[in-house]
């Protein structure tokens, strides 16, 4: 095999990848992330993981993808049920701390599911100010590990209507950060598992 005296280098001008590409290093990235280790343990036989090095060219790389790929919005990926009404002794305690003195909240809470096989994605609580037109959401999720999992709370601007004001909600939530956080309890999973 040929061997180059440098590194290779981005050709000169605008680059462009065709739908093929992109899916193939969307397909690729996926797979180092899900089976390429470069940290290994003596004393803990069969310990696979990767080190901060990896995580941030795979960071890196995912960040690109992010320029190429046409994500489906979470709002296209999940389905929920009719809001419950919800008493002031059921609301979550980050909810009702939130919300401080406000008067005439009404709390709601709604159960999120994935559209294939309405599998549960986890629970959407609010706190909606009509008056104001703004509302505190709370999503709690349970990671791989079994983990409660709570994103906010948070304001944001009432919709037009509920549905619209779940949207916002919905489309908001940090699933980067929960699939980072699935990807370590993966990990740990396989090292406990080997060991």
């Amino acid at each position: 095999m040929f061997e180059y005296s440098r590194d290779p280098r981005p050709r000169d001008g605008v680059l462009t990848i065709s739908q093929d590409e992109a899916q193939a290093l969307y397909d690729f990235v996926g797979y180092l992330g899900r089976h390429a280790f470069d940290t290994f343990r003596d004393n803990v036989p069969g310990f696979r993981g990767k080190s901060p090095d990896m995580l941030r060219h795979l960071g890196r790389m995912r960040d690109l993808l992010e320029n190429v790929m046409d994500y489906p919005t979470l709002d296209e990926e999940l389905c929920w049920d009719e809001p419950k009404p919800l008493a002031t002794d059921e609301v979550h305690a980050l909810l009702l701390t939130e919300i401080a003195n406000r008067s005439g909240i009404r709390f709601l809470e709604i159960s999120v599911y994935w559209n294939d096989e309405r599998r549960n994605f986890g629970t959407l609580h609010l706190a909606v100010d009509d008056e104001a037109g703004e509302t505190c959401g709370l999503f709690e999720v349970e990671d791989l590990a079994g983990e409660q999992v709570n994103c906010g709370p948070g304001w944001a601007q009432s919709g037009a209507d509920l549905d619209e004001t779940i949207r916002i909600f919905i489309n908001a939530f940090p699933m980067q950060q929960l699939e980072a956080r699935n990807e370590d309890c993966i990990n740990e999973m396989l090292s406990a598992k080997v060991a």
